[in-house]
């Protein structure tokens, strides 16, 4: 291109992104590796996708190279996609049909872009591979022994070895070739020919034939010059190291994220990967700064710029008086008295708008079901998503709803809303004498999924719509439809939220001992006082902040699904995962961080 056109390109794209110099740094950049801390409601996708733009505008992706663009899940991994389809010809000037585009760029989650490697070379590690692994159904390692399917195919010396390994993961440790190795083989000669793959060997053994096969680990590193990784603080050492081999080095890279979104470290995410990667790669390091979500309300900017900087300077930033951001709260003597206030709030929201609001806990309990009495008290519908993926009905309604979907598309991947159609009502006929509340809402879930898939993705390819479909049923990410409930409540956990937005959320049970594990190391947990807030020790021990991070960042998702307005509440009256009642509570150091003040709800007017 022309230094006219690029210039007009460079134009377009300061004015689309209203001059934000940040964002503008990302994209002009001439740097060949980017790091970008990426919060939520920053811009994050508008500006990686204008990146991309712009590297194909000035040349510096060459045909027929392809950018590979991994994301931490496939619903994501859909949303990325559909906007580069959009957005990416207007920005370049081209006339290109969309999915002329999308032969440009790969754009999967790890596991995707996996099965698409093995189905192109798995051969050369076992004949049993010369199949589509879409086929395949996944199942993870410690749940091998709860599927029927699968309880005798495996000596418990083979099982024992498989969820060894997956404990490694989990602790973030990388297994050694070998390990992986021995892992893979199990995996070869007892689940392969019975359709079954666990979800760590579909990356393991694409690590492995990458590792024997040098010739095919080049022609994926040279046919992707460009390398783009969303939610980057999310990568495991598997995912990492399956990065790492892809990389040479010419290869351009960006990887966005934000470490203060960091919540699955228990199930293996890699502590301080941005700065691991910053080292080892030579990246530069880029923070947007503007927050366009909260734009337009003061309170909301300041509380999340002053949390931030909490998480920055270890709890002691250099935060004024005038700086100080009031974040609104409900507060109980008994747990019911502070149910009833939250509810009270929703009905006013959603009696005056049809706003979309949800109430977040950090777990399932006794509260909940408070929550939900106060609800239907005042004959407010709301929808049910308080399920944890290691819950027996939610495991069995993921393999139920895969083994029949196989069965209906498995030979042809041609999914028609006809046949989608068809198969929720099997779904549902497997389920007709339930009256079990997770079922119910799961059933639900899946009838938001197909309307979805059936309407708004009419314009993926059957191919993309079974994979898409398939993807969610073999990493239970069912919940992740809940953003196409047609109800305006939700209740669900944190976890089970991120990724989402509402309009307004709660967060319930912003209590010490319940929302901060890190309680248990604190030197003032025992300080008896009548202060309704606890307070961090003058001086946290080195060991304790790191936990309290951990305990911040679940804190920080919570309070970032809300677009317009977030709420915290909390009581005197607490219960333990026992069920057992105390008179303790108390709002959790959250609270009361530098740069935070509560207010009362009631009385508080947002912006």
């Amino acid at each position: 291109m022309d230094n006219e056109n690029l210039t007009l390109i460079r134009d377009k794209l300061t004015q689309q992104h209203e001059g934000d110099i940040k964002q503008l740094e990302v994209i002009f950049s001439d740097s060949q590796r980017l790091v970008v801390e990426a919060p939520a409601g920053y811009g994050k996708t508008t500006t990686m996708i204008s990146r991309i733009a712009y590297l194909f505008a000035s040349e510096r992706i060459s045909n027929p190279k392809k950018i590979l663009g991994l994301t931490f899940s496939v619903n994501a991994a859909l949303k990325v996609k559909r906007e580069v389809a959009e957005k990416l010809p207007s920005l370049i000037e081209s006339n290109s049909n969309p999915l002329r585009i999308n032969e440009r760029a790969t754009i999967t989650n790890y596991h995707g872009f996996c099965k698409g490697v093995l189905n192109k070379y798995g051969y050369l590690l076992t004949d049993s591979l010369r199949i589509n692994t879409n086929q395949l159904r996944g199942v993870g390692d410690s749940d091998i022994s709860k599927t029927n399917d699968l309880k005798t195919t495996l000596t418990t010396d083979e099982l024992s070895k498989l969820e060894n390994l997956e404990a490694t993961v989990k602790n973030a440790r990388m297994p050694n070739m070998p390990e992986i190795h021995e892992y893979n083989n199990i995996v070869i000669r007892k689940l392969i020919p019975v359709q079954y793959i666990t979800h760590n060997a579909v990356i393991l053994l694409v690590i492995q034939l990458f590792n024997t096969y040098e010739e095919v680990r080049r022609f994926y590193q040279q046919y992707y010059p460009l390398i783009v990784v969303d939610e980057f603080q999310d990568t495991n050492c598997i995912a990492w190291s399956l990065l790492k081999s892809l990389i040479t080095e010419n290869t351009q890279l960006v990887f966005l994220g934000d470490s203060l979104q960091r919540i699955y470290g228990f199930i293996g995410a890699l502590p301080n990967i941005m700065k691991l990667a910053t080292d080892e790669y030579s990246l530069t390091f880029i923070a947007l700064q503007k927050n366009y979500r909260f734009r337009n309300n003061l309170e909301m900017l300041g509380l999340d710029r002053n949390i931030r900087a909490n998480a920055e300077y270890c709890f002691a930033p250099p935060i004024t008086e005038k700086d100080i951001s009031k974040l609104p709260a409900f507060w109980g003597n008994m747990q019911q008295e502070e149910s009833s206030q939250i509810v009270s709030k929703i009905h006013e929201l959603i009696s005056s708008q049809h706003y979309k609001v949800a109430i977040l806990f950090w777990r399932r309990g006794d509260s909940t079901d408070i929550t939900e009495m106060e609800l239907n008290n005042l004959n407010i519908p709301y929808f049910y998503g308080m399920f944890a993926d290691e819950d027996a009905d939610y495991v069995d309604f993921h393999f139920k709803c895969l083994n029949l979907f196989v069965k209906k598309f498995g030979k042809s991947n041609n999914v028609t809303k006809k046949g989608l159609l068809a198969f929720v009502e099997n779904v549902k006929g497997s389920y007709a004498n339930t009256n079990e509340r997770t079922t119910l809402s799961l059933l639900r879930l899946l009838d938001a999924l197909v309307e979805k898939v059936s309407i708004d993705y009419v314009d993926l390819s059957p191919e993309d719509k079974y994979e898409l479909i398939l993807e969610i049923f073999e990493n239970r990410q069912l919940k992740q439809a809940m953003e196409y409930v047609d109800t305006q409540v939700i209740l669900s956990t944190i976890h089970g939220a991120k990724g989402l937005e509402w309009d307004y959320v709660f967060l319930v049970d912003v209590e010490q001992w319940v929302s901060t594990f890190s309680c248990f190391d604190c030197t003032s947990k025992t300080k008896s006082d009548t202060s309704k807030i606890c307070e961090l020790p003058t001086t946290i021990p080195r060991q304790m902040v790191d936990k309290l991070l951990n305990d911040l960042c679940v804190f920080y998702v919570g309070l970032t699904r809300a677009r317009k307005q977030a709420y915290v509440s909390a009581s005197c009256e607490r219960f333990n995962t026992s069920g057992k009642q105390f008179m303790s509570g108390k709002f959790c150091c959250f609270a009361k961080l530098q740069g935070v003040k509560l207010v009362n709800a009631k009385t508080f007017e947002t912006s």
